[in-house]
């Protein structure tokens, strides 16, 4: 049994990684010459800028993974004070609630909401078929706490509108809590003492340590070969790559698709077309990262936390931003403080396709009025643009699941954020998941073996 995979994001080499310890026969195909997909790191200027993700949560999985990697000693962890989040209510930022306790003693909601708070445990279940997150929230907790809680997280987090994002799909942690407790605030409470997050960390050298690690592991990965078409011929895949090789002539038994919809859909389009047009319909707004680098001290905040969201009941520029300096040592100078900023998602795409050089004045304006930053302009400015950012877990999204779940019976599997979820560590697990459940579809040794 040999596998073939396109697309060497941390997906795709998460799964070649696994696929390799169970001695399973792979080929690992990227179209660039370097791997990691969105995980990209930058040094330019003296500074460190993370183009993608910023940090990621501690798993099993993916704490395991950096110790078989051997890239503990480069594992940084976030200061103990980036545990306050912020939000900006009212024209200021204010420290959001960590825990269902700290609930009650915010400013955030009125005492009206936060009674209606407590009477959550009280509210039964309900299956609702497409309910969304907005439509859970304000089922089990009222509508007083959408504004200033469920819009900035979902925005910040996935990029989204909980208007629009499935709860059961973007958060499934969520229904999973009131089936099986009745309350999501009794989920909570079990889920250690109600904090769902694991430690932050990142690498010394950036998130691409990551990527880059993995890919030093693997004996099958083919960079610079971008697969341009994809062929069934009696049950088996052949791959046709635009470089030229031995590869348009081998034959896969399964074929592993480790790429965002769009592209993914290209190449299905003649061989499962039903499938590519449900890919076509995965929504993914448009994107700006910006970093943006002062001297300490003009800047009056704190900076005493991990960075700030921004309902859109503000009215903002900004999904927010992330105090990148606050976080880890080695991204900027000593004497300035980092601010990587976002521009955009499902609520914001206009923002984000303003043309760069207004589109970075108004984040210096921001930054600046909000955290009392005494400067005309800042001492360093980069902006990174994504025109496809995070695939939304709206009910477009839903004939792509199912239709994947399908197509597993002819040998075609997914490994990508659309199915696996957006964060880096449940690609990860989703890729150690996919690597066992193809291992049993290896052909069981003859008895002359």
């Amino acid at each position: 049994m040999r596998v073939a995979i396109i697309g060497a994001g941390i997906s795709g080499l998460a799964l070649a990684y696994y696929l390799q310890k169970l001695g399973i026969p792979y080929d690992l195909f990227e179209a660039e010459e370097h791997v990691g997909g969105n995980i990209k790191t930058l040094q330019e200027g003296g500074y460190l800028l993370e183009l993608g993700p910023n940090a990621l949560q501690c798993t099993p999985e993916l704490t395991a993974l950096i110790k078989e990697l051997k890239l503990e000693q480069e594992v940084i962890p976030t200061a103990h004070s980036t545990n306050n989040r912020y939000v900006l209510h009212d024209g200021t930022y204010e420290k959001s609630p960590s825990n269902p306790f700290s609930l009650l003693s915010n400013t955030f909601f009125s005492w009206k909401t936060k009674l209606r708070i407590l009477k959550e445990k009280d509210v039964p279940p309900a299956d609702i078929t497409y309910e969304t997150i907005t439509q859970f929230f304000d089922r089990r907790f009222g509508p007083g706490v959408i504004d200033y809680s469920v819009n900035p997280f979902v925005t910040g987090n996935y990029g989204g509108d909980p208007e629009k994002l499935l709860v059961h799909k973007a958060i499934p942690i969520l229904k999973e809590m009131e089936n099986r407790y009745g309350s999501v605030l009794k989920g909570l409470v079990q889920h250690k003492n109600g904090h769902l997050t694991h430690q932050n960390i990142s690498f010394a050298k950036g998130m691409q340590a990551l990527p880059n690690a993995i890919a030093e592991k693997l004996i099958s990965l083919h960079t610079d070969h971008r697969v341009e078409m994809i062929t069934r011929n009696q049950g088996k895949y052949i791959i046709s790559c635009a470089t030229t090789g031995d590869y348009d002539t081998q034959e896969y038994n399964l074929l592993v698709l480790a790429l965002p919809a769009l592209p993914a859909a290209e190449l299905l389009h003649f061989t499962f077309p039903g499938m590519a047009a449900a890919l076509q319909n995965i929504h993914y707004p448009p994107m700006a990262v910006v970093h943006t680098v002062y001297n300490r001290r003009d800047v009056r905040h704190d900076l005493d936390g991990f960075g700030v969201l921004h309902p859109k009941a503000e009215c903002p520029f900004t999904v927010g931003s992330i105090w990148s300096s606050s976080l880890f040592d080695g991204r900027c100078r000593p004497h300035e403080v980092l601010f990587t900023s976002f521009v955009g998602g499902a609520q914001y795409e206009a923002h984000a396709i303003t043309d760069k050089k207004t589109l970075m004045q108004c984040v210096h304006q921001e930054l600046a009025e909000k955290h009392h930053i005494a400067s005309d302009k800042p001492i360093f400015q980069h902006m990174h643009f994504m025109e496809h950012s995070i695939p939304q877990y709206d009910m477009y999204i839903e004939d792509a699941h199912q239709m994947a779940k399908q197509l597993e019976q002819d040998g075609l599997f997914i490994a990508a954020n659309w199915q696996a979820g957006v964060s880096v560590p449940s690609c990860i697990r989703h890729a150690k998941e996919l690597a066992h459940k193809i291992n049993l579809k290896r052909p069981a040794p003859s008895i002359a073996e």
